[in-house]
Parts: structure tokens; sequence; C-alpha cells
């Protein structure tokens, strides 16, 4: 990609959040009496917010965007530029405790990215992820609970807090591209619940199924 050839590149975020939830109420009634014996269950519940500033890393100015109630978005960005984006995912004070993960999703909006280019931008050529975070398969997994309970935290660290633009490695074709990377994150309970590790690091969740 030349110099003068400037990308008009917008990248948002869908803040999407899929929950497992348990509630109702369960009643049990005894045929001897009328004594009621009630069991109320718990639920899992969380949010994804995400912030944005300007900063500079490694003498490298990192740009930031501007909030919309879609996500963050970034106008005239050029190669080789680096924004600023820090998705984190929190559990809801009702929440019970709970692992995430997320799953990131490049969708073109305008103009032509190619499959190896969607790919790039969500890798860690390009994003880079938190030491609490790690990468298996489709989704990252953070490696800690969640809990509302004062002896831990009940929001996780950035996924990433910053999204580096390629450079010349980007060719003509991209410069006129409007990307979203959607931000998915799923929670589910912490009790009884055993994640697969692999090397004492969470690497998946084997086959449950995430529920809305």
């Amino acid at each position: 990609m030349t110099k003068k050839k400037k990308a008009a590149l917008l990248i948002s975020s869908l803040a999407l959040i899929a929950v497992i939830v348990l509630g109702g109420t369960l009643a049990y009634f005894t045929s001897q009496d009328d004594a009621t014996n009630v069991f109320t269950l718990g639920k899992v519940s969380g949010d994804l917010t995400e912030t944005t500033k300007e900063d500079t890393v490694d003498g490298h100015k990192v740009k930031p965007g501007t909030a919309t109630d879609e996500g963050i978005e970034y106008e005239k960005v050029m190669p080789g530029d680096w924004l600023s984006k820090e998705p984190r995912v929190s559990l809801k004070a009702d929440s019970e405790d709970a692992y995430v993960r997320v799953k990131l999703e490049v969708d073109v909006l305008e103009g032509t990215l190619n499959d190896g280019q969607k790919a790039e931008i969500i890798s860690a050529n390009c994003l880079n992820f938190g030491e609490k975070w790690v990468v298996s398969g489709d989704y990252i997994y953070y490696q800690d609970v969640l809990t509302t309970k004062s002896n831990g935290s009940s929001q996780t660290d950035p996924v990433f807090t910053i999204v580096k633009i390629p450079g010349k490695s980007w060719d003509n074709e991209a410069a006129s591209a409007k990307f979203t990377i959607k931000v998915t994150a799923d929670l589910i309970q912490a009790d009884n619940f055993t994640p697969v590790k692999t090397d004492n690091v969470i690497t998946g969740w084997g086959d449950v199924e995430i529920k809305k």
C-alpha cells in the first residue's frame, strides 16, 4: 500500500453477551402436611464494556476512537496505526461466580479484506492479548474465575488494549475497507464445572452449550 493511499477503516464492536441463566422457583410439597420447601436457583450474568484513550506505548502513538451505542468507531485510519480499544467482561452484582471466554470475528462492511487479512486482524500479530487471556481454537479464555466476593475480582483484565493496523503487508485493495471487530463474551458457572486444562492452563470448556 502506498503512503499516499489513505485507508478509511472503521473498527467498532458489537458488545454481545451470551449467558447461562438459571432462574425460577422449584417447590416441593409433602403429602403429610402443608410444609413447603422452596429452592431458588442462582444465575450467571454479566456485561461486556469497552474503553478507549489516547496513549503512547513503546514510543508509538496510540489513537483513541469515539464511543457509540454499538461500540467504538475509528475514522481516517492509516496503515501502521495503533488504535486504543480495551474490552472487558464483568459480572453483574447478582451473578454467581463464573468462568469467561470471548470470541472475536471480523465483519467487512465495505471494501475488501481477504480471509487471511481478517484472520490477521484478530490474531496476536495485531492484538496485544492480556497475560490472563489464552487463545485456544476459536476462543480466548480468561484464566481467573470472576466473583462478586470481596476476596476476588468481578471484572476481567482487558482482552487486549491495542489494535495494530498492518502496514505494507496489506495491499491497495484494503485501502477503503470498513469492518467491525465483533466481541462475543460467554460466561459459565464456576461451581460444579471443570474447564479443560492443558499444562494447567484453561484451553476449553468441553462440549458445553452456551445459551442466551
